[in-house]
């Protein structure tokens, strides 16, 4: 039975827009910005920005003494690593990783990669995924003289085949790495079958799940995923990047590091005095996201908000694509159906002004988009669109509105080449 998201006492939307102080921020045109952006990047509540603020101001310091701040800041970290892991599907705060992005985690990881490689092994990527989970492997294999081998996409449903993959794989490979949803198309990998596939060979599995975790809820153990993926600043924090892995794979790389530096999970993979203030609010972004559910547990209550966020940006989606059905001036890449299981409410679009005009246009309406190839280099080159500019990219996430949907589209009518 589908939830009523603007009616229940635990997710009324007005309400919840109500904690995200930039909803309110009035554009150029007077009315509040639409904030169509959240690919690149989403919109944080008040909680998130509070909790970084109390961090910086109460526990400045540095973990392993005695003293207050220093004690502030051991619990700051222990609850972080507890609330990723609920977020993140994993048994153990000892698997989670804080670092400065995902694209940092993935190369340091990469690095510690590099060594278990050798010439004749083979690393697979995928032509779906943004750059930061392909270019990462791509350098462990050059640096290794491993063959690099791409999987590419469907033409028709723009996503991952997992028979493809199977044809694609076999004894040598050493690592496989794919997206568990497009950053520029919005589409859906079917990960748990391009899992099985993967485990017939010997290669090590990696997942980006960073344009997947603020639509729908990470499942790392029940993937059976070897190391894991995510920004913050997607799923309404600040930017701090994650990694969650398997224990025997966390501890069996040697990632680089100081000498003194402890060498017990998961300390030994955070090089340096971690980001504490930003680590605080991923803290908070999670606990805000667990409010928009109920259960006993903070697992429980994140699979109960991701049902509700899950219903709410269906009925966007339907909106987008009614509208987009209605007119022939904006053609859609990607899967034109407005199933949760199949794609999130991210739209690669084309139309009668080139992508970069187009979103500095809606900038002047008040609407915030992205305009290029959003680092899915790929993606562009296999479509044939890098050298056009690639597209013009809106995404929604539960904080949206319908109205908004309905303006957006009003300015993409008015629009003329």
């Amino acid at each position: 039975m589908a939830v009523d998201l603007t009616k229940t006492d635990s997710f009324e939307l007005g309400a919840i827009r109500q904690l995200f102080p930039a909803l309110s921020v009035s554009g150029p045109t007077g009315k509040p910005w639409v904030y169509l952006d959240g690919p690149g990047g989403t919109q944080v509540p008040a909680s998130v920005a509070e909790s970084i603020s109390q961090a910086i101001l109460f526990a400045n310091a540095n973990r392993g003494a005695s003293f207050a701040t220093s004690q502030a800041v051991d619990a700051i970290m222990s609850r972080a690593g507890q609330a990723a892991a609920a977020l993140l599907g994993v048994d153990s705060p000892d698997r989670v990783v804080f670092g400065q992005n995902m694209t940092s985690l993935a190369f340091h990881a990469a690095d510690a990669i590099i060594p278990t490689l050798k010439p004749g092994d083979e690393v697979v990527v995928s032509n779906l995924d943004h750059d930061a989970n392909v270019a990462p492997w791509v350098h462990a294999a050059q640096r290794s003289g491993a063959t690099v081998r791409r999987l590419d996409f469907n033409r028709q449903n723009m996503t991952l085949s997992p028979a493809q993959l199977a044809d694609t794989i076999g004894p040598k490979t050493r690592l496989i790495a794919f997206t568990a949803a497009s950053n520029a198309l919005g589409s859906l990998t079917p990960v748990p079958e391009l899992v099985r596939v993967a485990r017939t060979s010997p290669a090590l599995v990696i997942v980006d799940g960073t344009h997947y975790a603020p639509h729908l809820l990470p499942k790392v153990d029940e993937w059976d995923v070897d190391l894991f993926f995510c920004s913050a600043y997607k799923f309404f924090g600040p930017h701090v990047g994650l990694m969650a892995g398997k224990l025997e794979v966390l501890n069996r790389l040697q990632p680089a590091k100081v000498r003194p530096a402890c060498n017990l999970l998961p300390v030994r993979w955070m090089t340096g005095t971690q980001n504490h203030e930003g680590i605080a609010g991923v803290t908070a972004a999670i606990e805000y996201l667990a409010s928009l559910g109920n259960g006993e547990s903070l697992r429980q209550k994140l699979v109960a908000a991701y049902h509700r966020i899950a219903d709410h940006e269906r009925e966007l989606m339907e909106v987008f694509l009614h509208r987009l059905g209605s007119q022939q001036a904006w053609t859609l890449t990607g899967v034109q159906v407005p199933d949760p299981s199949r794609r999130v409410a991210t739209f690669a679009l084309r139309g009668p002004v080139d992508p970069a005009t187009a979103s500095r246009k809606l900038a002047e309406k008040g609407i915030c988009s992205y305009a290029g190839n959003f680092y899915a280099l790929p993606v562009t080159e296999a479509l044939g669109l890098e050298s056009k500019g690639g597209f013009l990219r809106v995404g929604a996430v539960h904080y949206n509105t319908v109205d908004e949907i309905h303006r957006l589209w009003d300015e993409l009518q008015a629009l003329k080449a």
